[in-house]
């Protein structure tokens, strides 16, 4: 855990983890049968219950996607976007998850995950 801030009258913890730090420094392919370190393994092995204590806490978990070889957007689309497809509610992904990029050469691949999410709940939408 690494700090604390006050929302809707209560205290909120911070819980973070590291793509590079607490998966892989070389995160691979969109889905676990292409390859090593998928988004789709990410997502279901350390995303979603990381996400789920957050919330169950009314904690924020925050994802640093810092000090990696790099991303494919397949990866950020299945682990992010993956996230409304698994049945979080954007409401949820609002109140409790936290996409950074601490280093300007990150902040493009903050920006893409953001969009994923918010491509995944315009498809509901028109569903």
């Amino acid at each position: 855990m690494s700090g604390a801030y006050t929302f809707d009258d209560q205290i909120m913890t911070n819980d973070r983890i590291s793509i590079a730090d607490d998966f892989s420094k070389y995160p691979g392919p969109r889905y676990e049968r292409d390859g090593a370190d998928s988004g789709e393994k990410f997502r279901k092995t350390v995303l979603i219950p990381a996400l789920r204590e957050a919330k169950a806490r009314t904690a924020v978990l925050t994802v640093v996607l810092d000090n990696v070889a790099g991303y494919g957007s397949s990866f950020l689309e299945e682990a992010f976007g993956g996230l409304i497809r698994s049945g979080f509610t954007p409401e949820e992904l609002r109140r409790h998850l936290n996409i950074v990029a601490e280093t300007p050469r990150f902040q493009h691949h903050r920006v893409r995950a953001l969009s994923y999410i918010a491509e995944q709940v315009e498809r509901l939408a028109v569903a």
